[in-house]
């Protein structure tokens, strides 16, 4: 076993606001609003017992992110907003905006995940997550992402957006709290350990341009929908198309991505519920016969009570899979307590993957502290473990890997 020290290191960001026109003839603007700049960044320091070089832990990783906001409102009860988002981050090498290799099990074998083509076979991709089971490691050394760069309209009727922004599965979704601001064990925002594979979110379009409508919540319902025409903008947190040299992915189009969301407060009880059902499904248009169409559902619960927040968060989707049974389930669970500035709490997550032969779990306790508004600090120790499939002529196996040490994480917003 190799002990490798992790210093989780942050970038630096400088927002740039672009002017956007806001005049608008048909209607008569009642307010002027102003350009607002918010500005993020986290810095952390791990130690990880790192296992296997297949399954590296990270190195240096960290973030920082800018978004640029501005409203105005208009004598009808009209609300325009214009929202831009970008971020930096550079999350374990291996695995960037959550995509990567986690196995040793080539294509190139009957034995293996593999994806007839004219070209002979490739290794499949989980649109679902990013993740494929053969192929060499990846070591990417980061990149800046577009999170959002879209206009919406607000009236009595909802809400309508447009441009590159999530779905409306993503938005309307109920999940389980974390303990630390970007460090997690499940959806994480970034990973020391390079080795989670839990991922709940029903987003399979990132940042991707889009079109959105979200409802007004009436007696605490919402409902939205989402269409996106092709998945092709990464997130710093995913990225719907990854592909390279060897690999098979979906390439994902006419995705369509709803939601109905329950919101309540009950104040005798002091008690707040929200809940959520999504769904996601898209076509392929890879041109190979494995792919297929996309479906996915999600599920998720939170409850808040007395200072202790606990929720539930599910995922089923088909990997867009055509030749046979290929599904991808995924389980985050997390329970917090917050006691003055302090939040305290436990997460952990388990996902399986049958298209790639991916099965993991993995877990984070820890606490954080509210130092300032502007500034807040946390440290846990987190766990990830994950059998990957390795070929082992003639048959497959797999390997457990097993990454797992302390983490501390700053967080510095404006």
């Amino acid at each position: 076993m190799r002990r490798s020290i992790t210093p989780v290191v942050l970038g630096t960001v400088l927002g740039t606001g672009a002017a956007f026109g806001t005049a608008l003839p048909a209607f008569a603007q009642a307010s002027d609003g102003e350009w607002q700049l918010d500005l993020e960044a986290t810095a952390a320091g791990a130690i990880i017992d790192e296992e296997t070089p297949l399954a590296p832990a990270a190195s240096v990783i960290g973030g920082a992110r800018a978004t640029v906001t501005r409203s105005d409102t208009f004598e009808n009860g009209l609300t325009l907003t214009w929202r831009g988002d970008v971020r930096l981050e550079r999350d374990a090498p291996s695995r960037p905006s959550f995509a990567g290799v986690l196995g040793l099990c080539p294509a190139s074998d009957a034995a293996c995940p593999r994806v007839a083509s004219g070209a002979g076979f490739l290794s499949p991709i989980s649109p679902a997550t990013g993740l494929a089971a053969g192929g060499g490691v990846l070591d990417k050394e980061g990149s800046a992402t577009i999170e959002a760069a879209s206009v919406a309209v607000t009236g009595p009727w909802g809400e309508g957006v447009f441009g590159l922004d999530s779905g409306a599965a993503a938005r309307l979704d109920a999940r389980a709290p974390t303990v630390l601001n970007r460090v997690s064990a499940f959806s994480p925002g970034l990973d020391p350990t390079g080795l989670g594979v839990t991922r709940a979110r029903n987003d399979v379009t990132g940042s991707s341009l889009k079109a959105t409508y979200m409802s007004p919540r009436w007696i605490g319902f919402r409902v939205g929908a989402s269409y996106t025409p092709e998945a092709n903008q990464k997130t710093a947190d995913f990225d719907p198309d990854f592909e390279a040299a060897g690999y098979a992915s979906a390439k994902l189009e006419n995705v369509w991505e709803g939601g109905v969301s329950f919101a309540r407060q009950f104040a005798e009880q002091d008690l707040r519920v929200r809940a959520a059902v999504t769904y996601s499904s898209a076509d392929s248009k890879s041109g190979l016969a494995a792919f297929g169409q996309y479906e996915a559902w999600g599920a998720g619960v939170e409850l808040e009570h007395d200072g202790w927040t606990g929720g539930v968060r599910w995922l089923s989707s088909n990997n867009a899979w055509e030749s046979g049974s290929a599904d991808y389930e995924a389980w985050e669970a997390g329970l917090v307590r917050t006691v003055g500035e302090w939040r305290l709490g436990i997460e952990g997550g388990w996902a399986k993957d049958r298209l790639t032969g991916i099965e993991g779990a993995s877990w984070l306790v820890g606490a954080g502290y509210k130092l300032s508004d502007n500034v807040d600090i946390g440290a846990g120790f987190t766990s990830a473990e994950a059998d990957i499939p390795v070929l082992l002529s003639p048959s497959v196996s797999h390997r457990n890997a097993s990454n797992d040490g302390l983490v501390i994480e700053l967080t510095v917003r404006n």
